[in-house]
């Protein structure tokens, strides 16, 4: 087996500097991710000249900047007293939403215009208002997910498939998963904060194993009637939101 190699490279994205990891391996494609900690690895097949690596990692500078600085926002939350702070931008279905903090009785989340209102009892309390917070968006994620499921479902269902259950969880490499067994279609947490079309292509792709539990050729032609341009939704789905 071939020893893998790695080197790290800088690349201009406008003015700012991107420096990242590039390892040579046996993969047929480009591929490109920003780490949790924020630095940015590439891996391509070991015949791409490297000026061509760099071309595709600054044609995608911005993606890359953008990721760059949630992630450094996820990694302050975390070192942080608490998080649901005044004035904190909040992802979701596909839109960056200003938290805004308001007292009340009846803690509740709800969306003014570009605004996401969180109402709480004691606003100085973080860690009501975390906990209202994290409530008031599963609970908007079980509201989402199950609208998007009930409404593609009836294109499974006309082919025999019986209605599955509706399972919900933080997943660290995956959107999603099904059993076809169970009828269990399970959707990542973190989909809330991807645009609708792609929660609904992840849907339809998981929709799709309980007729082709496997990645068949059979799946993909049934995937793609269905929804003809999933892999676009696909591509914009790993641009708008980082695992």
């Amino acid at each position: 087996m071939a020893e893998k190699k790695i080197t790290t490279r800088r690349v201009m994205a406008g003015d700012r500097e991107i420096l990242y990891q590039l390892e040579r391996k046996a993969v047929k494609n480009l591929n490109l991710r920003v780490r949790e900690d924020g630095s940015v690895y590439a891996s391509a097949p070991r015949r791409v000249p490297a000026a061509e690596v760099d071309a595709f990692v600054a044609s995608r500078g911005a993606f890359i900047l953008r990721a760059a600085a949630r992630m450094e926002e996820r990694q302050r939350q975390k070192r942080g007293p608490g998080r649901a702070l005044e004035g904190e931008r909040i992802r979701v279905l596909g839109e960056d939403l200003i938290l805004t903090l308001r007292r009340g009785e009846g803690p509740g989340l709800l969306r003014e215009g570009e605004r996401l209102v969180l109402r709480v009892r004691d606003p100085d309390d973080p860690a009501e208002r975390q906990k209202t917070l994290e409530a008031g968006l599963d609970r908007l994620c079980r509201e989402v997910f199950r609208e998007i499921l009930d409404e593609l479902y009836p294109l499974v269902g006309e082919r025999g498939a019986a209605k599955p259950v509706l399972r919900i969880r933080r997943m660290k490499s995956r959107w999603g998963s099904c059993l076809p067994g169970k009828g269990i279609v399970t959707l990542n947490r973190a989909l809330l904060e991807a645009p609708r079309e792609c929660i609904r292509y992840v849907a339809l792709h998981e929709l799709c194993h309980l007729i082709h539990p496997d990645h068949s050729g059979r799946f993909y032609d049934l995937l793609s009637g269905w929804m003809p341009d999933w892999k676009r939704r696909k591509a914009l789905l790993r641009e708008q939101v980082i695992l």
